[in-house]
């Protein structure tokens, strides 16, 4: 519980920062994502099948619609096997993705590497705020074994990276969230809303 707090007293010291010098960039790439507790009742009956089979032992199930002003999905947040686990779902109940939190020490070396060499050529300054492995998913198997098997920690399935970052560049501070593949390349970034990404933490 400690490193949470002091995560979050972390994370809202360098978005104080952000909007204190006023360095997010309007773009087209900008993500303004809002979120509101919700029930399972309230998701596409589909999704049903995949939540249910949530392990039991999993901690804290919270259930979620989300918007970007255009999009709309659902997510189901846990923590399982000391890990923050969160299930993207479109708004026709298919998953889009899952997502599993880790620590910046549970990266591959190299991953880490090429990631860091990446971010000191496009910055000054950076701070990593939350890492996660982001599994896409492929209709090729059944979303249930999906689930099983990144709950299973199935080292077959790649991963990408997606990572909330607070960047120094020229002077100025913006917070991004980057994309990178399975060995640490650039994938893609968006910048991120400070007001609206307090919910990053969980």
């Amino acid at each position: 519980m400690r490193l949470i707090v002091l995560d979050m007293m972390k994370f809202r010291g360098i978005v104080f920062i952000i909007v204190l010098f006023s360095s997010l960039l309007v773009t087209a790439q900008n993500k303004d994502e809002k979120e509101f507790r919700t029930s399972i009742k309230k998701y596409p009956k589909n999704t049903q099948k995949v939540v249910l089979n949530i392990p039991k032992k999993a901690k804290r199930i919270r259930h979620y619609q989300e918007t970007d002003g255009e999009k709309l999905s659902y997510e189901s947040k846990f923590k399982f096997k000391k890990h923050w686990f969160s299930v993207e779902f479109n708004s026709n109940g298919i998953i889009e993705d899952i997502e599993k939190a880790i620590k910046e020490k549970e990266l591959p070396t190299s991953v880490k590497a090429f990631i860091k060499g990446y971010l000191k050529a496009q910055s000054t300054k950076y701070d990593l705020i939350k890492i996660q492995e982001q599994y896409r998913y492929s209709s090729k198997i059944p979303e249930v074994q999906f689930l099983n098997s990144i709950l299973e920690n199935n080292e077959l399935i790649d991963s990408n990276y997606e990572i909330i970052i607070a960047l120094k560049i020229d002077k100025k501070w913006s917070l991004k969230e980057m994309t990178f593949d399975a060995i640490g390349n650039f994938m893609n970034a968006r910048n991120l809303q400070p007001d609206s990404y307090e919910y990053i933490m969980y």
